[in-house]
């Protein structure tokens, strides 16, 4: 922000503030979100179709969302030219569809820092308002396109599992990863595997055989029917993470391990399963396993640093130049969570050499 700010106002526009205000959103920062807003009013900035979008964001998250809903009817009558009407009517028929999915979102536990203690049946509460919610923006329902995006039925299906619809959003992510075309987007793919990992996180079963077998089925059901997508290795964590009920644990995931790397390749094991199989081995007692799989964590970060140097002396050859405008990189790509995995990685570490040095102290003879 001091950077933004420092620069001319000639190089401030709303993409630099619609980055800035939903980077402040995503942690969290309200006060600063609406600091922003208020400055980009100030400099007489005309907002877009983003800024609406994290308008009412905002408001949803800071849990004001009557108003969001009174906004979004504000917003769709300016953007068809008519006054705002002082009818009952809380919608036309022709909202925007990325105002009408923000609506969907809701204010996430513990972003605020007061809490109402005279209302001990919050979860209740909160479950009555998703219902309501949801059936209000459902008889709004926009005019959808041929071409639907992934994200719509995400949102839709997350929406639909939090109100105890789950075999309706079974079946209409069924049917709409049948009607996909054979070539999808890279985008897409990730945005469709991520609805395929909602289902699998929200089964209603105890971790343990059951579960972990039941999101198999899950998995490999929707990869039947649409082939074109293939699993990633945030699959094969939530696979893992089922087992963990189980007795033999660590044994099991070196074989789902093993199962998955001979069907898929090497590409589907990455450092965040590898930490969950040590975590696994260790809590079945498989120091061997552990100490293996630590080493090849070891040797893929060696490649890594190897690459990351060769990159900065000689350049990226994958990197696409063009004259063209380059869209913003998705914050994923800033924000890898890198320091929390390391973290992560360290404690097991040293809950690995705490157990192998515990296990040599008893199988010392004694004197």
């Amino acid at each position: 922000m001091n950077y933004h700010f420092h620069c001319p106002k000639a190089f401030r526009s709303a993409r630099s503030y619609n980055f800035l205000i939903n980077l402040a959103i995503r942690h969290a920062a309200f006060g600063t979100a609406m600091r922003l807003l208020l400055a980009m009013r100030e400099e007489l900035i005309p907002p877009n179709m983003e800024t609406w979008k994290l308008i009412v964001r905002w408001l949803v998250r800071t849990g004001r969302w009557d108003e969001a809903q009174v906004r979004v009817s504000h917003i769709t009558r300016r953007l068809l030219g008519r006054q705002p009407e002082t009818s009952n009517q809380t919608y036309p028929h022709t909202i925007p569809l990325p105002l009408w999915l923000e609506l969907f979102g809701s204010q996430k536990r513990g972003a605020l820092r007061y809490y109402d203690r005279r209302r001990p049946s919050v979860t209740v509460r909160r479950e009555k308002c998703t219902v309501f919610r949801y059936q209000v923006l459902m008889r709004a329902l926009p005019l959808l396109t041929s071409e639907i995006h992934p994200r719509v039925i995400l949102i839709l299906s997350r929406t639909m599992i939090g109100t105890g619809h789950r075999e309706l959003a079974y079946s209409m992510i069924s049917s709409y990863l049948k009607n996909l075309p054979s070539r999808i987007r890279p985008s897409h793919r990730r945005t469709i595997l991520s609805i395929v990992h909602l289902h699998m996180c929200t089964l209603p079963i105890k971790q343990g055989l059951s579960r972990h077998f039941a999101q198999r089925r899950i998995l490999f059901n929707f990869l039947g029917v649409c082939p074109s997508i293939k699993p990633s290795p945030m699959s094969l964590f939530l696979l893992l993470g089922s087992l963990r009920g189980s007795r033999c644990c660590g044994t099991l995931a070196l074989r789902c391990l093993r199962k998955f790397r001979e069907q898929w390749g090497p590409h589907i094991e990455s450092g965040m399963v590898r930490r969950r199989v040590v975590d696994l081995a260790l809590k079945e007692g498989r120091l061997d396993a552990a100490e293996d799989i630590l080493q090849r964590e070891r040797m893929a970060r060696r490649i890594k640093r190897g690459w990351k140097l060769q990159t900065e002396v000689f350049g990226d050859p994958f990197l696409r130049t063009s004259l063209k405008v380059q869209r913003r990189r998705p914050l994923r790509n800033y924000f890898g969570h890198e320091g929390v995995e390391n973290r992560r990685w360290s404690l097991l570490e040293k809950k690995f050499l705490r157990m192998k040095e515990r296990r040599c102290k008893k199988n010392q003879p004694l004197l």
